[in-house]
């Protein structure tokens, strides 16, 4: 006797839940979930249960599709900057002004420890996540550990300015 999906989703659907609360997502958790209703989908399809039980097979191939997707956002936002900015003007001399220039040494004058190189090395000299890993031989999520930091920083220096 087969059941139907819609049964399998809700009757693993804690399972889903465990995985992302294991993983400490957060973030577009709706996101994620739907991941992992699609992994349990694949995995309900692909089930071969002279191989074993289904219950670990889908717990496995759940967790593996979810944190593939972690690492492609992962990868994703250190090659992006994503400002929610329609652009306007292309072509237009992007560079900053002096006054520009000057506010923005002056607020990374306030920063401390990693983050203050952090934001050097990104906001002053224009180096993706990525790049900073490599020259300061640390993992891409130390680095986003600075970034996160410098912002935190900044808020509390600046308030939070949206």
């Amino acid at each position: 006797m087969t059941m139907q999906f819609e049964q399998i989703a809700q009757q693993y659907n804690p399972m889903i839940h465990r995985i992302l609360n294991k993983l400490h997502i957060y973030k577009n958790k709706e996101d994620y979930h739907q991941v992992g209703l699609i992994a349990l989908w694949e995995a309900y399809t692909k089930f071969d249960s002279s191989k074993g039980e289904f219950p670990p097979f889908a717990y496995a191939y759940i967790q593996g599709r979810v944190m593939n997707a972690l690492t492609k956002d992962a990868a994703f936002s250190d090659h992006s900057v994503l400002t929610g900015e329609p652009v306007l003007f292309e072509g237009i001399d992007s560079r900053p002004t002096p006054e520009e220039t000057t506010l923005t040494k002056t607020a990374g004058a306030h920063l401390t420890g990693r983050a203050k190189r952090w934001y050097e090395l990104s906001i002053i000299n224009g180096l993706t996540n990525p790049d900073i890993a490599r020259r300061e031989n640390v993992s891409p999520a130390a680095v986003r550990k600075w970034q996160m930091s410098a912002i935190q920083q900044l808020q509390e220096q600046f308030g939070d300015v949206k």
